[in-house]
């Protein structure tokens, strides 16, 4: 809790970094740029330099949407992959590093736009922790275990994070001189450096050497957008969402389905609540398959947004469910927030593990994989094309009531994020749950992707007695043991109604959250 300032990120080091900039004279954005880019040293299992980046920003009263994602190579196309022999993008290697990186133009834009300091005084902590490095925790380990053997071929990837040929054991100091140097340069040539200069000379040198398509015209063509957030009301609260190509706007057509419900006369999680949401999602996420993607190519219809259409979706949903396996995505979420009703979310990833596995020698840049998300399949609207965005899992919420901020939320979690912003909203605004306890509580997920039918039913341990009366009903739901990052990490602030700040940080991560 705090009276002044609230910092909650997936990693110690990352809210320390923020802080630090807040007690300097920084704002929150500022603070924001410092969190982010010491998650890209700490967390780049997770959401290094090679990945891509999503923001909400509310200052003096207004929300602002920022879309730092990249877009495909100008060579990437459905016949590129066929010619190759391809049915589906390599989730590894130099063709699953398919769309430029966004996250440094996303540090560009923050910083131009809100940021009182500049990046070299923002980046310091996270070009110095690259240096001298920092203790590994359990779960970077076990990435680096899950991730060995895809990405144990690429020499990069190898030298950085296999020292001696072997898995860092908890504690180990991993430095990353490399990226030490990156960053630095970053820092004093600016995101140009990143895009256009010596930088991205050496990045894009590296990829051909290794047979990848992403050249030297894709990232000076790259550009981030300000784009306006997606809203809807939900029982007196505005809920803002990251606009599209998020997936954001899942969120806002499930709570218009809820409103129908009053889930104040449902047990929380009752059998009654779950099969609710797990009925009322499966529709929600039908239309997420449907009508989600870039914009640019696949206009997003504006009725989605409407009550309306979330009653007619809801009347006509036949949900099928199957069992099966699915993996979490790689991402982080964090959030900065003042007692003024300043405050930024921001969510970075890239997309599977260390991404794509590819590093350009001598970066310390691991480039993401996050355009394998893109279809071969001609008909469909999230097929690969040259400078498409792809749909992205990445999505970011600020709550407000009564003109005034009441919640910052989000979560790692890949498709299902959604799912984990309706559980945190319904805790926090119907049940009136502590910010604390709605995150530690048990989840459940659907999980599956925006080309599949049906979906896999999952809760964590704390509800397996509900799970056994769903499957009596017929529904296949697996029990997950204990906390499970399937269902992400997740990082919130409320805003109390003494002015506090209250910020909590999920204990299925390594996160941390700190007020002052």
């Amino acid at each position: 809790m705090g009276s002044k300032y609230a910092v909650t990120s997936s990693h110690p080091l990352a809210t320390l970094a923020g802080v630090d900039v807040l007690k300097k004279g920084g704002n929150v954005v500022d603070a924001a740029i410092a969190v982010s880019s010491v998650l890209c040293v700490v967390q780049n299992n997770m959401c290094g330099l090679g990945g891509d980046l999503f923001a909400l920003i509310r200052s003096n009263g207004r929300v602002y949407g920022l879309n730092a994602s990249g877009r495909a190579a100008e060579a990437a196309s459905v016949d590129y992959f066929r010619n190759k022999g391809y049915t589906e993008i390599p989730k590894t290697g130099p063709l699953a590093a398919v769309t430029v990186p966004g996250i440094v133009s996303g540090w560009g834009e923050l910083q131009r736009s809100f940021g009182t300091f500049e990046l070299p005084e923002l980046m310091q902590d996270s070009a110095r922790i690259a240096e001298e490095g920092f203790p590994m925790t359990k779960n970077y380990s076990n990435s680096i275990l899950n991730s060995s053997e895809s990405l144990g071929r690429f020499r990069g990837w190898r030298e950085t994070f296999l020292p001696g040929g072997s898995v860092p054991e908890t504690g180990y100091i991993l430095k990353q001189p490399h990226l030490a140097t990156t960053l630095r340069e970053i820092a004093i040539g600016g995101p140009e450096n990143f895009y256009r200069g010596d930088l991205m000379d050496r990045i894009t040198k590296g990829i051909e050497a290794e047979g990848g398509i992403l050249a030297a015209q894709d990232f000076e063509a790259h550009y981030a957008t300000w784009d306006q957030p997606v809203m809807t009301e939900y029982r007196g609260f505005k809920v803002f969402e990251t606009a599209p190509n998020s997936q954001g706007a899942t969120v806002l057509l499930w709570l218009n389905m809820l409103e129908d419900h009053d889930l104040s006369k449902i047990a929380d999680g009752s059998p009654e609540l779950m099969e609710l949401m797990f009925r009322t999602g499966y529709a929600t996420y039908t239309a997420r398959a449907r009508h989600i993607a870039d914009p640019a190519f696949h206009p997003f219809p504006t009725e989605f947004l409407s009550k309306e259409f979330a009653r007619r979706l809801e009347e006509d949903s036949r949900p099928e469910w199957t069992p099966g396996e699915r993996t979490e995505g790689d991402t982080t979420y964090f959030a900065v927030a003042n007692a003024d009703g300043d405050c930024v979310s921001v969510i970075q990833s890239n997309y599977m593990g260390f991404g794509s596995g590819l590093m350009p020698p001598g970066t310390g840049v691991v480039l993401h994989n996050r355009g394998c998300y893109f279809t071969l399949e001609d008909s469909h609207h999230n097929k690969v094309e040259p400078r498409k965005r792809t749909f992205h899992t990445l999505c970011a919420s600020i709550i407000e009531r009564e003109g005034r901020p009441a919640f910052v939320l989000g979560s790692m979690g890949g498709d299902v994020q959604p799912q984990i912003h309706v559980q945190l909203i319904t805790a926090l605004v119907d049940r009136g749950s502590d910010v604390q306890l709605a995150i530690d509580s048990p989840r459940w997920g659907a999980l599956g992707t925006i080309y599949e039918k049906s979906q896999t039913l999952v809760v964590e341990e704390g509800l397996q007695e509900q799970a056994l009366l769903l499957r009596k009903k017929g529904y296949p739901v697996r029990v997950l043991k204990g906390y499970s990052s399937l269902l992400g990490h997740a990082q919130a602030i409320a805003f109390g109604s003494h002015g506090e700040l209250m910020a909590g940080a999920d204990p299925r991560g390594d996160g941390a959250a700190i007020g002052f």
